[in-house]
Parts: C-alpha cells; structure tokens; sequence
C-alpha cells in the first residue's frame, strides 16, 4: 500500500496555541490523514488525546497553561504508543537534547514545509512497521491488515472495528507476554473507564471472528495472544 494511502487509515493531533499557524498545519495535514484533531495548548491536547487517541502526536514547545515536552511526559504516563513530533521555532541546542532524552520521534523546525510533513510521516510508518507489521499472518489461513482494519480468514474479508483493532495491535506486538488490564484501558478505551464486562464483551466478539483458542485470559492479569 502506498505511503498516502497507508496515512489515510491513520489519525493526528495537533496542538498549536496560534489560530493561524494551527490551521495552516492543519490544512496540509487533512490531505495526509483519516482524521486530524485540532487542540489550543497542552491541557486541551491531553484531553484530546484521551478522547481520540491518536497514531501521532504533533506538538509545539512554547504554550499557555501546559507546554509541549509537559503535555508528551502526561501522554507517557499512559501507556502511550503515539508516535510524537515536536514542531517549534526554537532551535536551541538543549531543546533539542531534551528532545532525545524525552524519547521525540522527531523535531521540525518552523515554518513547516509539506515536504518535511511527509519525511516525518514516512518515519512514523517505518518505525510503526518494525513495531509491528501493518499485516500479520495468525496462522496459514488468517491474516490481519491493521491498515484497513480487517481480518482475512480463508478467502473472507472481515471488518474489526476500532477497540477490535486496538486490543489486536496490542496483543500482536508480543506474543504469550501478558498485558494487563491497565493498559488495555489506556490503550484501548482512553479517557472512558472500561469495566471487566466491556473487555469481556470485546473479547468474546474477536473471538467469533478470529476464533477461540488465540485470545487467552489470564486471571487476574490481563490477556495474551498465542
């Protein structure tokens, strides 16, 4: 799948406390992705962020009530997986360390150019590919395309909706390793509280499609993929 195509099934947030910078970036952003959030400083971004979780995190440094580097520390906390980009005037050389040893995935400069949009968006897929595959084969009959959010079983194409493909991404990134029930309410429900009977509920949907013996609970733990 080609590169625009593949950001087209991908989400962005960005958070930029100027009007006009934030929607010039926002406008060049749309012809890149499925969907773009839009937040005014750090504070409004991490509730974004909670309600939408996003594939990236695009953030300036300097803003009002919550800068960038405090609003990506709050994203860590949750168990994030977003990929993160730092978009700044500021070109100061312990900005830009702080920048690696905060673990950014990169840092533009203003003013923001299309070309170097898309350099940033290339990276985040290569490194989301050496994560993760964006198709994984279950067994010789049973892939899953996390692009398109599909599950191929024989010569049937099955669509999994948006918990589905976030708790599959989940589980797949490490087989037989155990992820707990925090995490999976971080990563897959956000900012609305998940009760065992919602995981349950989702689970037992996977199930039907992919089939029982791959999803295994682990009381009192969380769940693993086999």
């Amino acid at each position: 799948m080609q590169i625009v195509q593949r950001l087209k099934t991908k989400t962005i947030l960005l958070v930029e406390d100027e009007n006009i910078i934030r929607e010039n970036i926002s406008s060049m952003l749309k012809f890149f992705f499925k969907e773009v959030y839009t937040a005014i400083d750090g504070f409004d971004g991490l509730d974004k962020y909670e309600a939408n979780l996003p594939d990236i995190v695009m953030t300036d440094l300097k803003m009002p009530n919550m800068g960038g580097f405090d609003l990506l520390e709050e994203i860590k906390k949750l168990s994030s997986n977003s990929y993160t980009i730092i978009v700044s005037a500021h070109t100061d050389t312990d900005l830009l360390i702080k920048a690696i040893h905060e673990g950014v995935d990169r840092y533009i400069i203003k003013p923001v150019t299309e070309d170097e949009l898309f350099k940033a968006f290339e990276a985040f897929l290569i490194k989301m590919d050496n994560e993760l595959p964006s198709i994984i084969e279950v067994n010789k009959n049973t892939k899953i395309d996390f692009d398109k959010c599909e599950l191929m079983l024989n010569d049937e194409v099955i669509h999994l909706n948006k918990k589905e493909i976030r708790l599959l991404k989940l589980l797949c990134k490490d087989f037989n390793k155990i992820v707990n029930y925090e995490e999976i309410e971080y990563q897959v429900w956000g900012n609305k509280s998940m009760s065992l009977s919602a995981i349950r509920s989702v689970v037992r949907d996977l199930r039907k499609k992919l089939g029982s013996e791959y999803i295994v609970n682990v009381s009192g733990l969380g769940y693993k993929m086999r």
